[in-house]
């Protein structure tokens, strides 16, 4: 232990005091010892490192307090690296003094003696304003504010609690008239918590509220749609998802519905029949700047639901799926701003029960103005019959280019199902396609730019550059138009297919229905801000064959439908 000008030093964490002697360009002798006239100096920087006490109670200082002072330190910090330049200049000097008798001339401390003292009154009086701070948060207790939802904070950082949620109100009218009512739709109404310990640990729980849509005949109910938890210990590389969640798989179906550029999503999104949620663990991240990776195993069956395990060859089925997604942005691996240009593909593979007591039924399809549902297959299997379970194999190919206030976004997508009939007689191996796909161009006519707006492979809510205010200062919001061109392919369901290997039915109040589909709308968005927006979509879909809905034959169905959101 060593005492300099009233200071003790415990050499208890050398490497600490090392980078203070290097920072400063001071230079030991062979000997290992200190030149005299900087050592004031070099211990006035560790006690002021140290708030005033020796280099063994900085060590015991917890990190997260390291960290809330450095703000108040900068100014210390500042008064330092003068003092460093000031004595390196010093030496310079030194170096350039003619030898005397063959010796330097030796340098009087006392300089440095004063700029060491000036040092430790600086970072006592830091010290001192820190307290103040830290007394202050003590007394503040949580903080409550509004950013994306109602935030409740502690004011030290340790936790965070977001409370929000949302509401979209649809009315629909379609033509002709007869085969589909018009209506008013609860589309969503969702509330959920979203809470955030020590930055790396974060649980979200979300309930859907509108689970009454299905033609006046379904009993309003709560569902759970979101139930998960993350870890982000090793983020932004890799994350941990655990629990129930949206699997990331396409580019529309991982971006949540206020994200949406139209009411409803593409013919793509019912190829998923109830997988849009599932449970299982999902490893998800950005190990690089524009590339974005998801891969799920989960159980397969959907939302809210666990695997069918009534007999033998449920539990055959019983296997959890993988999903997996891809995603790279060319404009941000070649620094281009204010552009996106991504491509991506998505994967999803698995097994589904298919037995005579539960037979599955492969995807249908609705159109986009949700009325008729135009596509319905028979299931693979029934009462009398055997059938063995059904393998699935889902892709998804996407784009998306944007430049400016100007998108150009598509998918592809198609789902394969493949099985074998024993009975009836003869046994017969199929393999059965559905595909679908959509191109749309968006522009924000009020000149806001995508690529602002663009996070993890997804481009998240627009905000516009004025936002709406009947105020004088006031703007006007912001203004998007859209179209979109999407189409749905199910021809290799057939009636001429052997019996429980891919035919085409109907349901209810359709009684005929067609296996293929083309649909154009177009789109006019009002967003006030950030949290309100404004839908008005006119969706054209016509059919390869002419469907029979309530008993009114139609080869095309018209849709107006308007949307009042907001979220929180």
């Amino acid at each position: 232990m060593a005492t300099v000008a009233g200071l003790r030093y415990i050499p208890m964490h050398t490497t600490t005091f090392q980078l203070a002697i290097n920072s400063i360009g001071v230079r030991r002798r062979s000997r290992g010892r200190i030149r005299p006239q900087t050592l004031p100096l070099v211990v006035a920087i560790c006690a002021a490192l140290t708030g005033g006490n020796s280099c063994a109670v900085w060590a015991d200082e917890p990190d997260e307090r390291i960290q809330r002072l450095e703000g108040k330190l900068q100014e210390v910090t500042e008064e330092l690296k003068a003092l460093r330049d000031e004595v390196a200049k010093r030496q310079m000097g030194e170096a350039d003094k003619p030898l005397a008798q063959g010796t330097r001339e030796r340098e009087h401390p006392e300089n440095s003696d004063e700029l060491a003292r000036a040092a430790l009154e600086h970072a006592i009086e830091a010290k001192e304003k820190a307290k103040a701070l830290e007394q202050r948060l003590d007394q503040q207790g949580i903080q409550a504010r509004f950013n994306e939802g109602i935030l409740f904070e502690d004011p030290r950082g340790n936790w965070s609690l977001k409370v929000g949620g949302r509401v979209q109100l649809d009315y629909r009218v379609f033509s002709p008239r007869q085969a589909i009512a018009d209506t008013f739709s609860l589309r969503r109404a969702r509330a959920g918590v979203d809470a955030t310990l020590y930055k790396d640990y974060r649980i979200v729980v979300e309930a859907e509220y509108a689970n009454g849509n299905a033609a006046g005949t379904t009993t309003q109910n709560v569902a759970l749609t979101l139930g998960y938890f993350d870890i982000g210990v090793f983020a932004p590389g890799a994350r941990v998802r655990l629990g129930q969640f949206k699997p990331a798989y396409g580019y529309e179906q991982t971006i949540l519905d206020l994200y949406s550029d139209y009411m409803e999503r593409g013919f793509g999104q019912s190829l998923l029949q109830n997988l849009n949620y599932d449970r299982g663990v999902m490893i998800y991240g950005a190990p690089t700047p524009g590339l974005c990776y998801g891969l799920t195993y989960g159980n397969g069956v959907g939302q809210n639901l666990e695997e069918k395990q009534a007999n033998a060859q449920e539990v055959d089925a019983a296997k959890p799926e993988l999903t997996a997604r891809l995603t790279g942005n060319f404009a941000e691996f070649l620094e281009l701003r204010d552009k996106i240009v991504q491509l991506g593909a998505s994967h999803k593979s698995g097994a589904v029960a298919n037995s005579s007591a539960s037979p599955y039924t492969a995807a249908s399809a609705q159109t986009e103005g949700r009325g008729a549902t135009f596509f319905t297959p028979s299931a693979f299997n029934a009462t009398g019959a055997s059938v063995s379970n059904i393998d699935r194999q889902f892709s998804a190919y996407e784009y998306l280019f944007a430049w400016g206030p100007v998108k150009l976004q598509g998918e592809v997508f198609e789902v394969q199902y493949a099985g074998t009939r024993v009975s009836p007689a003869p046994e017969v191996a199929f393999k059965r396609k559905l595909k679908a796909e959509y191109v749309t161009l968006m522009w924000l006519v009020t000149g806001e730019s995508y690529a602002d707006f663009f996070r993890d492979s997804t481009i998240a809510k627009i905000r516009p550059r004025n936002r709406f205010s009947r105020q004088a200062e006031g703007g006007w919001g912001a203004l998007e138009l859209g179209v979109r061109y999407s189409k749905f392919d199910g021809s290799e369901f057939s009636n001429s297919n052997p019996l429980h290997t891919g035919r085409l039915g109907a349901t209810s109040p359709v009684t005929s229905s067609t296996s293929k589909a083309q649909a154009m709308t177009y789109q006019v968005k009002w967003i006030p801000n950030i949290h309100t927006r404004f839908s008005l979509d006119y969706v054209n879909t016509t059919f390869d064959t002419p469907i029979v809905v309530n008993g009114v034959t139609e080869s095309s169905e018209s849709a107006l439908t308007l949307r009042a959101q907001i979220d929180f």
